[in-house]
């Protein structure tokens, strides 16, 4: 085998023999090949005595020689690369295309389908994965995350006294700040909104390189607990939607959960911080912004709630960062085993933790669209070959009257260059309208808002537009630039065309567009029926005619348990009543809402683990009817009832997971778990019920304990559940006005129907599984008009063939069989080839796929046996026109 280094070298100078001049090419290749030879025998000489190889410098002097003989050969041919000569090419070119409206019409609408789609999905890539985050020095900046071991859950928040350690003793940060997402009733008058509310340390906007538009962002000072009020700033958005926009809100004191809290500033137009999930309560808005404030006592806190984001030291690496914070966290649990063991710290670059679980379907996606880019290349190849066949008069004339075969080739690639940039312009057009539709499917995509057709994208483009008009313009330009000039030129050109290797060559096409399509359709068939399990596995619930609202009571007016209390089963018992609601209830940590509390626990009839080994659940307060409401069943035991109140001990309902874990054989029903919430708590299990999915339906069901909210009230908000006759969401306004009617200074907020969070959960599925399906179509008609093509020239070429055979007694049925049967050889070569693609692809997509195999063979014979199907549907018109062929006629045909 050749070095590649004499085979680059080689290549370049046969290059330069056909470009240049007919007069010099004989001798041209043969010269500078003889020297190229030479050279290298030379080194090969010095190899063998000395033991050493091309080195660096002669490498470079045979690749310059090499592309100098080329440059050489192209500076002979420069008078026709002159800029007239070239406006010349176009010019004509341009006519050719004019009177052939029908074929460039579909040849560019082709191409715009494929390049539009091509950009739209660039446009979700580049925004997401490929542009910059919109801060200062971005690279910079990470997410700080205790790790909960137990639960392999390396994103956990923060501890507050962990927070405080690592300010004070890491090395490798330049700054950190914690950040808590929660929301607040603000107040004005008898006008009472919810509003979300941000907490962050004063480190927080300066790390980001952000300063306020109007007045000033938090002083380091306002970060320690006062009895001043908490200064607040207001984002761009609810400024201008609250305030219209007023410089006067500067100065102005707000009410917020019963707290005057003085405005100082207003943040930057478009600033938010949506990388990161919400805490409990939160509204999903950022509307107003205050100092995190921290206690002396904090050091001694167990609950975690913070989200910590650092800055690193200039030239730190995140790997330093991990060993130290992990070294940090070591130490921490040898202080505070209680509290620490099981835990330990994960630093994540902030870019890795906005992009998060959407790299892969968004690479996928482009990897789709690339293959329906390529098919389209095939289809219009196809095209032009098709056209090339009837042109070999036309470019043989043009060769006998002295035309090169430089000169033809580029005439033709001329021509679908233009094809191809005017494609590729309209599909710019419709990747405008693609990307405005695929933000409004509303998928879960981070970064959403920053989605557009950028500069980047329309260079991305012009270079893809390019190198379309390339691939699929080179091979038919090569092949009609040989043209077989007596042949050709004989009566006219009747034979021209009837090529057996253009024939081959567009089957060779179309089975690489049907394995493709293969491809899409196994990859999209996966998609589907693992959404098909996730509608059918549920989360645990009935979620069909359930409404869901928050209400949170201030600290203020609701400070003593009783008062919460006493509200929560007022405003259950006023929701129930409304007609048309059959059953009301309330929880706090609603499924699908994307928060929660857990604990640590253990069953008093066993040993007691050590800390760190001991098992967690989730905890949910719920009103006593929360499980008829919301239809999750009882597996044994009871429910809540009148007998649960403050004064008897503890009992909990657990869950059925939690009930298989620790008594897989037993029955749980009056053993008793400890808890560490506070002091240990000791409480007697009374029931169990079935297992529901919180975070949706992908995720399995975890341990959970169900306190009675009569039993224990240590929160201040809580979730409405009601189950309602006919569209929940007509509900809402009676739900409020019985809420108003308790409290007008209450908002009602985070309103939606189980169901829509449902289809939140699945949003991103949802998107990949259409946006997929949607190429696999396209691909397969593109791939079923390729075969329609083939099959159709297949009978042109072959009419005096059908016609003696049918002379011969052939019926045409038989004929029109054998149409079909060769187009279904062509289908089951690209099955073979496109199963392979498949199983590259479904390996691919393992994580996307839910409860089905990648391999699963099902989906791979379902998605060949469409495409056989349509392919075979293709073919049929082909088949019936080769099934009349008059004898008589088609005998004359010559």
């Amino acid at each position: 085998m050749a070095h590649p280094l004499l085979s680059i070298c080689l290549a370049l100078v046969r290059a330069a023999g056909h470009v240049a001049p007919g007069s010099e090419r004989r001798t041209w290749s043969a010269e500078w090949e003889a020297e190229i030879l030479h050279r290298w025998a030379e080194l090969e000489k010095r190899k063998g005595a000395t033991g050493e190889g091309p080195g660096a410098f002669e490498s470079l002097d045979l690749l310059r020689r090499s592309a100098g003989a080329l440059a050489h050969a192209i500076w002979l041919r420069r008078e026709e690369w002159r800029f007239d000569v070239l406006m010349q090419d176009i010019r004509y070119a341009l006519r050719g295309l004019i009177k052939r409206p029908v074929f460039s019409g579909v040849v560019i609408g082709t191409i715009a389908l494929a390049i539009g789609a091509n950009a739209a999905i660039f446009s979700v890539l580049s925004g997401v994965l490929l542009r910059p985050l919109p801060f200062e020095d971005s690279d910079g900046l990470v997410m700080v995350w205790e790790h909960n071991i137990p639960r392999a859950n390396p994103t956990n928040v923060v501890s507050g006294a962990n927070f405080v350690t690592w300010r004070e003793e890491n090395t490798t940060f330049a700054d950190l700040a914690g950040i808590t997402w929660t929301s607040g009733n603000l107040v004005e008058g008898e006008d009472a909104e919810r509003v979300g509310v941000v907490a962050v340390n004063a480190s927080f906007f300066p790390m980001l390189g952000l300063s306020a538009a109007h007045g000033r962002v938090f002083l380091p000072e306002e970060d320690r607990a006062s009895d001043a009020p908490r200064p607040v700033l207001l984002s761009h958005g609810f400024w201008q939607r609250r305030f219209g926009g007023s410089p006067d809100v500067i100065g102005r004191t707000l009410n917020v959960n019963g707290l005057e809290l003085p405005v100082i500033g207003v943040l930057p137009e478009g600033f938010r911080f949506d990388f990161l999930p919400y805490s409990f309560n939160a509204t999903g808005t950022q509307d107003i912004w205050m100092p995190q404030q921290f206690s002396d006592e904090l050091r001694e806190a167990n609950g975690r709630w913070l989200q910590v984001l650092g800055r690193l030291r200039p030239g730190t690496s995140v790997e330093r960062a991990q060993t130290e914070m992990s070294t940090l966290a070591s130490r921490l649990e040898m202080e505070f085993p209680n509290r620490q063991t099981g835990w330990t710290v994960n630093v994540v670059p902030l870019q890795e933790q906005v992009v998060g679980e959407a790299r892969t379907p968004l690479l996928i996606l482009f990897g789709a669209v690339t293959l329906v880019l390529l098919i389209a290349c095939a289809n219009v190849a196809n095209l032009l070959l098709s056209r090339s066949a009837g042109r070999q008069q036309e470019v043989a004339l043009r060769t006998a009257l002295g035309a090169s075969r430089l000169r033809l080739v580029r005439q033709l690639l001329t021509e679908s260059s233009i094809l191809a940039l005017v494609g590729g312009a309209l599909g710019l057009g419709l990747a405008s309208a693609l990307v405005k539709g695929l933000v409004g499917l509303g998928p879960d995509i981070p970064r959403l808002a920053e989605i557009s057709v950028s500069g980047t994208v329309i260079a991305f483009t012009l270079g893809v537009s390019a190198l379309t008009g390339l691939a699929f313009g080179l091979a038919p330009a090569l092949r009609a630039s040989r043209p077989d000039l007596a042949g050709s030129l004989k009566e006219g050109g009747a034979r021209a065309g009837r090529s057996g290797g253009v024939l081959r060559a567009r089957s060779a096409l179309v089975v690489a567009e049907v394995a493709l399509a293969l491809v899409l359709l196994v990859g999209s068939g996966l998609l589907l029926r693992s959404f098909s399990n996730l509608l059918d596995l549920g989360i645990g619930l009935e979620t069909e005619g359930l409404i869901t609202a928050e209400v949170a009571l201030p600290g203020g007016d609701y400070a003593e348990e009783a008062d919460r209390v006493r509200f929560f089963e007022e405003l259950v018992g006023r929701v129930q009543s409304i007609p048309g609601v059959s059953t009301a209830s309330a929880i706090t940590f609603l499924p699908l809402a994307g928060s929660g509390s857990a604990t640590s626990f253990w069953a008093n009839d066993r040993p007691v683990p050590e800390a760190g080994q001991r098992p967690v659940a989730d905890i949910r307060w719920v009103h006593k009817d929360y499980y008829r409401t919301v239809g999750i069943p009882l597996v044994r035991g009871r429910l809540f009832d009148g007998r649960d109140t403050r004064r008897v001990p503890l009992r909990v309902v657990i869950s059925d997971a939690m009930a298989r874990d620790l008594w897989p054989s037993e029955d749980p029903i009056g053993r008793t778990i400890s808890m560490p919430w506070g002091d240990t708590l000791v409480a007697e299990i009374i029931g169990v019920v079935g297992d529901v999915r919180h975070d949706g339906p992908e995720t399995a069901p975890r341990a959970k304990i169900y306190w009675h909210h009569l039993q224990w009230t240590d929160f201040s908000a809580m979730a409405i559940v009601a189950r309602t006759a006919g569209d929940p969401a007509g509900y809402v306004g009676s739900i409020r006005e019985e809420l108003q009617a308790m409290d007008s200074s209450l908002p009602l907020f985070n309103v939606s129907t189980m169901t829509d969070l449902l289809g939140e959960s699945l949003a991103a599925r949802r998107f990949t599984m259409l946006v997929l399906g949607l190429f696999a179509l396209v691909a397969l008609l593109l791939a079923s008009v390729g075969v329609y093509g083939v099959m159709s020239y297949g009978v042109s070429q072959r009419t005096q063939e059908f016609g003696v055979r049918m002379a011969l007694g052939a019926s045409a049925r038989s004929v029109a069989l054998q149409v079909v049967k060769s187009g279904l050889r062509l289908v089951l070569i690209a099955v073979v080839l496109g199963g392979v693609g498949a199983l590259a692809l479904a390996r691919l997509m393992q994580s996307l796929v839910f409860e089905i195999s990648t391999a699963d063979p099902l989906t791979f014979a379902l998605a060949a046996l469409f495409l056989a199907v349509v392919a075979a549907v293709a073919c049929y018109w082909p088949a019936h026109r080769a099934g009349r062929v008059d004898p008589i006629e088609a005998l004359r045909f010559e």
